[in-house]
């Protein structure tokens, strides 16, 4: 892919993470009959042009197609020149996409011999997953080649999440709230507004926004803040949330490692929180969304340091860790004068690279770390 030169339009000048590329580009290749999407994660070509802003830039990558289909590339350019980072002093910018230019007969088809371990006819003889973060694809249900009941449910688009090498059972509330009683009976989860939306599903046992009529209310689409909720106290900052089955969740809630806290954040950890607090078998951190909205890369990469110390401090090796990585499709770009929102799909992406890269460096022989992605 090759984004030509731009002239120079800003007053605010615009760089990248370090070894990120200078432009944002969205690309897939897209199954004409099943609908799956092939994401293809772009590099930049081994040019020194690459390395200069304002000048034409080129990125490659290689694609492993593992579905029987004919795929077709469809993408954009969603920044050029950086402006994906707004950093320090710099204004976030308005994604204002550029269509990718390409040719009309550009596709590529994949046969099936029904012997591949990745066909979709032979996915119920994949071995279980032992992990919530293998790479796989989504997949139109009315595309499956099985009863539906069989996997997941699909999500508000019909389509369903579905590995590559394994298998994801079905699950029910009912499952959870055993799994909880007998495994986890405390559960500590740190979290921001996502979490709370996750949190309402869980201790309504899957009935909050579930009913077709609520599709389009908008504590159910999006806002939910301002929702009167009798199933816990979504104000508190510190929240104990016990359970039907007698298992309890301590919601902490955060903005995420931002000064933007009050009181901040590492204030939680007092010298008698393991006392107050208990030890449970696992604890989510649902971080990064604040952090890549209003923080900056320096002082988050010194916040995540000071949480992996006291993590240590305060958590036994027993106490397994979650990381729910941050969602970049979750806000819009914000004009207010004074909520500058920094969110775009590479600087989230950065975000979640760093701390999942950290707490796996620290932890990894440790005790088990999980990503939740």
């Amino acid at each position: 892919v090759v984004v030509p030169s731009q002239r120079h339009n800003h007053t605010m000048t615009f760089t990248p993470f370090p070894n990120m590329p200078w432009d944002s580009i969205l690309l897939d290749f897209v199954g004409q009959e099943t609908g799956i999407s092939v994401s293809v994660d772009l590099q930049m070509a081994d040019n020194k042009q690459n390395y200069l802003p304002y000048q034409a830039h080129v990125y490659e990558a290689d694609v492993v197609f593992r579905d029987a289909d004919t795929f077709v590339p469809s993408g954009y350019i969603e920044y050029r020149n950086a402006e994906w980072n707004s950093e320090d002093h710099v204004f976030p910018q308005p994604m204002i996409p550029e269509p990718l230019l390409i040719p009309a007969n550009t596709q590529i088809s994949v046969a099936s011999n029904n012997t591949s371990i990745y066909d979709l006819q032979n996915y119920l003889n994949l071995p279980l997953c032992t992990a919530p973060n293998e790479a796989g694809r989504w997949v139109d249900v009315n595309h499956l080649p099985f009863n539906a009941s069989l996997v997941p449910s699909p999500d508000t688009h019909n389509r369903v999440w579905l590995p590559y090498a394994c298998r994801l059972l079905p699950h029910t509330y009912d499952d959870l709230a055993q799994c909880l009683e007998k495994k986890h009976p405390l559960v500590h989860w740190f979290g921001d507004s996502n979490t709370r939306r996750a949190l309402k599903k869980i201790t309504t046992m899957g009935s909050w926004c579930s009913d077709p009529s609520e599709v389009n209310n908008i504590f159910c689409k999006c806002s939910d803040n301002a929702e009167i909720f009798s199933g816990y106290n979504t104000l508190s900052a510190i929240t104990p949330i016990h359970l039907t089955n007698g298992s309890q969740i301590t919601l902490f809630k955060w903005g995420g490692l931002t000064t933007l806290n009050n009181p901040p954040w590492a204030d939680t950890f007092t010298p008698d929180f393991q006392q107050n607090m208990g030890s449970p078998s696992v604890a989510i951190f649902g971080l990064l969304n604040w952090d890549v909205a209003y923080s900056s890369r320096t002082f988050f990469a010194q916040e995540v340091g000071k949480l992996i110390d006291l993590i240590e401090q305060n958590y036994p090796a027993s106490t397994d860790i979650i990381i729910r990585t941050g969602q970049y499709y979750c806000c819009t770009h914000d004009h207010d004068a004074y909520w500058k929102r920094k969110f775009s799909r590479l600087r989230t992406e950065y975000f979640n690279t760093y701390i999942v890269d950290a707490f796996e460096d620290r932890f990894a022989t440790q005790r088990k770390i999980s990503i939740w992605n």
